[in-house]
């Protein structure tokens, strides 16, 4: 194992300080707002993170230097995963504990509370990933929208089952140091992040594994894919199950037992589901004064009660909370 004084990406340094609020604020801009409490009275940190930001990834490495215990708030739009390469951490997530060491990492999900202890000497690499990167790469792999959050297994062993995820961090940020020394060509980074996303999603613990494994779902006959191209253009249009049956060229029978079969849904479920993903992305970019139930409306969403309940199923957050983060 390597030792704290190795730092990976270092020609990224971010920052190094002894000072525990500079501490927490710089992390902050790479991850989000967190209590961060030495564990000595009147303790310091000796902290440092090297961290290089991608398309779809945030690569880092970094250290307290000293026994902290860290207290985020739900993480909402990524996902981080975290191997000590020297060092321990204590981790709970969504009421799992997970004792993190150069053998075993950690994976946390963007809905759940998160509490840390860090060891003084514990040094990590952190692979944080957009959540829309990983949730749109897995409905492609799955060949439909996601209907509920994507959750991973807290615990991630460096050997075993998708033992080949962290030799594939090892070889990005060679790839990123290598790129920083000759200049690299961009378009490889950007295929060994979608190489990167996709191992994860393969050989990781989490609740599409059954799903995606199974592979049925990218063999769906053509009337489902015809009716799940049209629901993509006319989303925002008054549709009707007449109109899918119609745009599907079978029968209504034809049409429930192929989505039934191929995608474990109905049209009209599925049809909710793309509008769903329509009104979080207007929220996320949405400009000031625009309210949530504007946008529900624009998507054909008047029932706000309902549309909320299934809007929280879906991404683990309210529409109100996804607009406050825009």
């Amino acid at each position: 194992m390597l030792d704290g004084t190795f730092r990976p990406l270092s020609g990224h340094r971010l920052f190094a300080s002894t000072d525990v609020d500079d501490a927490r604020d710089t992390v902050a801009r790479i991850y989000c707002d967190h209590r961060l409490t030495p564990c000595e009275r009147g303790g310091r940190v000796d902290a440092w993170q090297n961290a290089v930001r991608l398309k779809r990834t945030t690569l880092s490495a970094m250290s307290y230097g000293a026994d902290v215990r860290v207290e985020p708030s739900r993480l909402s739009d990524f996902y981080l995963l975290m191997l000590p390469y020297s060092g321990k951490a204590e981790v709970e997530a969504g009421g799992r504990l997970v004792a993190a060491h150069g053998e075993l990492g950690t994976i946390l999900n963007p809905t759940e509370q998160v509490a840390m202890r860090w060891s003084a000497d514990c040094a990590k690499l952190m692979v944080r990933i957009e959540r829309a990167a990983l949730e749109q790469q897995l409905s492609a792999m799955l060949g439909r929208p996601l209907r509920e959050p994507l959750n991973f297994r807290l615990a991630i062993p460096k050997d075993g089952p998708g033992a080949n995820w962290w030799p594939f961090v090892q070889l990005l940020i060679s790839h990123v140091e290598h790129q920083g020394r000759s200049g690299a060509n961009a378009v490889s980074l950007e295929l060994l992040e979608t190489a990167l996303l996709t191992s994860l999603l393969e050989g990781q613990v989490h609740n599409y594994s059954d799903s995606l494994h199974s592979r049925a779902c990218t063999v769906a006959p053509r009337h489902v894919r015809l009716v799940e191209t049209f629901i993509e253009d006319h989303a925002a249009d008054p549709i009707g199950i007449e109109d899918l049956v119609k745009a599907s060229g079978v029968s209504g029978r034809a049409l429930f037992d192929g989505f039934r079969r191929f995608r474990d849904t109905s049209p009209m479920a599925h049809l909710r589901t793309v509008r769903l993903r329509r009104v979080r992305d207007d929220l996320l970019s949405a400009s000031e004064g625009v309210t949530v139930s504007a946008v529900a409306s624009r998507w054909g969403f008047f029932e706000f009660g309902r549309f909320a309940g299934q809007y929280r199923q879906l991404f683990g957050e309210t529409p109100s909370q996804t607009l406050r983060r825009r």
